[in-house]
C-alpha cells in the first residue's frame, strides 16, 4: 500500500501449503537508537518521537492521531489563510449542542467542529504561512528537532513550497517523510486529484457495493480515508523502527487507491484465479446463507445475522420458527436465498433487535444489533474497556470521544489532551524548538504568518 524508499516490502515466498510457526528471537533490535526529544504526554510506545505534520481532513489526520495516541509528540501545522476543511469556515455554524449562551467560554466554530476534534486528539497545533520565505524558514528551522514529516497534499505541492523530501533530508538526513495522495507520487495518475468518494470507484470497491442486479454504490462514508490513515500509520511506524535499527530515514509514497485495493484483494484474486467478476451482493456472503441485515420492531431498527454452519442455522430456525428441513444444508440455503431472506425478515420484524441479538448470541449464532451513534455512546463495553473517554475541550466543552483502539500492557497509550485550538501552541512550539522570543512571535503575528484563528479581512489586507 506504500512505496518505501529504504525498507520496501519483498515477496520472500508464496503461502505455504501448511502454515509454519516462525519464532521471533529479537536479534537485530536496538542496534542504533537515535537521540530523541524528552517525552511528552503519558508515555505510550512512541514516546520520544516528534512529528511536524501538514495533514488535513481525514486520512492524514487520522494517521497522525494514531501516532499521537501512542505517545508521539505530533505538531499539526496549519495556516491562518485557509482553514482545514474539517474545521469548517469562519462562518460555519456552531454545532447545535453548543448554540447557547455560555459566559465561561468563547466558542469559535473552527475550534468546535466535531469532525476536526475527532481526529486530532493529543496533538499540538501551530500556524505557519508557507507561501512566504519567513514561513518556510520557520519550517526548516524546526526540522532538525523532529523525526518525521507527513502531508496529504497533491504530489506537486510540497515541491512547489520548496519542501520536498530531497530538500528536507539535506537539513536532516535521517528524516522520515510520508506523503499521502490519491494515486501516489509517480505514474500516469500522479497529478489526478481525488478524495475518498472518488477512490472507492477507482479502486474497484464501488463495483462490489450495492444490491444484486442494481447499480454500484459508494459506501457514503469516504471509506478509503481511514483505510489510508491506518496504512500510513503503519508505514510511518515501520519507517521509524527501520531508522532505529539503521539510523536511516526514508520517503513514504502512499497511494489511497492502492491502500483501498488491499481491502478488496479477495475479489480481484478471485477473478485472476477463476475468471469470475464478482458483482454487487448487498449484505450477502459469497459462500454462506443466510448473511444479511434484517428489519426489527420499531422505526429503522435492524439486526445483522449470519450462519456459517448447519448447526448454527438449526438454532436460528428453531428460534425464529423457520422450516429447518427445507433449508437444512448451506447449498439449499444459497439456492433459495431470496425466499429464505423473506422468511427471516417476516420473523425478525416481531422482535426487539437487542432481545433477538442476545438470544441468538446465547445460542451460538453470530448476530448483532445495528447501533446508531446515540446507541454507541451508551455502549457499556466501549466504556468498560476505556475506549470511549470523556474529553474536556476549552471551547467545545466536555464530550465522549473515541480513543486508542489498542491496549498495550507495558506502554499505556490513549487520550491525554483534546484536539487543539487553531494555532493554540504556536508560541509554545516556536519557543521550545527555535528559542523564539515573545517579541519576535508578536512580529510574526502582525505579519499574518502565525497566530490563532483565521485571518480577518483587515489582516488579509
Amino acid at each position: 500500500f506504500a512505496r518505501m524508499s529504504a525498507s520496501s516490502w519483498q515477496l520472500k515466498h508464496e503461502m505455504p501449503e501448511e502454515p509454519a510457526h516462525v519464532a521471533f528471537d529479537g536479534k537485530g533490535l536496538g542496534q542504533t537508537v537515535p537521540k530523541r526529544p524528552a517525552p511528552r504526554g503519558q508515555g505510550g510506545p512512541l514516546t520520544g518521537f516528534r512529528g511536524l505534520v501538514l495533514t488535513q481532513a481525514w486520512a492524514g489526520t487520522y494517521a497522525t492521531q494514531l501516532l499521537a495516541l501512542l505517545g508521539a509528540d505530533v505538531i499539526q501545522l496549519e495556516t491562518r489563510g485557509r482553514l482545514d476543511s474539517w474545521r469548517g469556515t469562519p462562518t460555519s455554524p456552531l454545532p447545535a449542542a453548543l448554540q447557547r449562551e455560555d459566559g465561561e467560554r468563547t466558542r469559535n466554530p473552527w475550534n468546535c467542529n466535531p469532525l476536526y476534534n475527532s481526529v486530532n486528539l493529543n496533538k499540538r497545533c501551530i500556524t505557519v504561512d508557507l507561501s512566504v520565505p519567513e514561513g518556510v524558514a520557520l519550517f526548516k528551522g524546526m526540522l532538525p528537532e523532529v523525526d518525521f514529516v507527513a502531508e496529504n497534499f497533491s504530489p506537486r505541492v510540497m515541491g512547489n513550497l520548496g519542501l520536498d523530501y530531497d530538500t528536507l533530508r539535506e537539513i536532516k538526513p535521517d528524516i522520515v517523510m510520508a506523503s499521502l495522495s490519491a494515486y501516489g507520487g509517480i505514474g500516469p495518475w500522479a497529478n489526478v486529484p481525488g478524495i475518498g468518494g472518488t477512490i472507492e470507484p477507482s479502486s474497484g470497491m464501488s463495483a462490489l457495493l450495492g444490491y444484486p442486479g442494481e447499480q454500484p454504490q459508494n459506501s457514503g462514508q469516504m471509506y478509503p480515508d481511514p483505510v489510508a490513515g491506518l496504512c500510513a500509520f503503519a508505514a510511518i511506524a515501520t519507517a521509524l523502527l527501520h531508522r532505529d535499527l539503521t539510523g536511516e530515514g526514508q520517503f513514504i509514497d502512499l497511494s489511497m487507491q492502492e491502500a483501498n485495493l488491499t481491502f478488496i484483494g479477495d475479489a480481484w484474486l478471485e477473478y485472476e484465479a477463476t475468471g469470475n467478476v464478482r458483482g454487487t451482493l448487498g449484505n450477502r456472503h459469497p459462500l454462506y446463507a443466510p448473511h444479511g441485515v434484517y428489519p426489527c420492531a420499531g422505526d429503522d431498527q435492524w439486526i445483522a445475522i449470519s450462519t456459517e454452519t448447519d448447526a448454527q442455522f438449526a438454532k436460528l430456525a428453531k428460534l425464529l420458527g423457520l422450516d429447518g428441513d427445507r433449508y437444512e444444508t448451506n447449498a439449499c440455503r444459497k439456492q433459495q436465498e431470496v425466499e429464505l431472506d423473506g422468511e427471516i425478515e417476516a420473523a425478525t420484524r416481531n422482535w426487539c433487535k437487542h432481545d433477538l441479538a442476545e438470544r441468538l448470541v446465547a445460542a451460538g449464532v453470530p448476530a448483532a444489533a445495528v447501533l446508531d451513534a446515540t446507541e454507541l455512546l451508551g455502549q457499556p463495553n466501549l466504556k468498560a474497556r476505556g475506549h470511549l473517554v470523556e474529553v474536556e475541550h476549552s471551547e467545545a466543552g466536555r464530550s465522549w470521544q473515541s480513543g486508542c483502539p489498542v491496549h498495550f500492557s507495558r506502554a499505556p497509550a490513549g487520550v491525554s489532551q483534546p484536539a487543539p485550538r487553531h494555532g493554540e501552541h504556536s508560541y509554545e512550539v516556536f519557543n521550545e524548538l527555535l528559542g523564539m522570543t515573545p517579541e519576535r512571535y508578536a512580529e510574526l503575528v502582525d505579519m499574518g504568518i502565525t497566530g490563532e484563528g483565521p485571518l480577518t479581512t483587515a489582516e488579509d489586507g
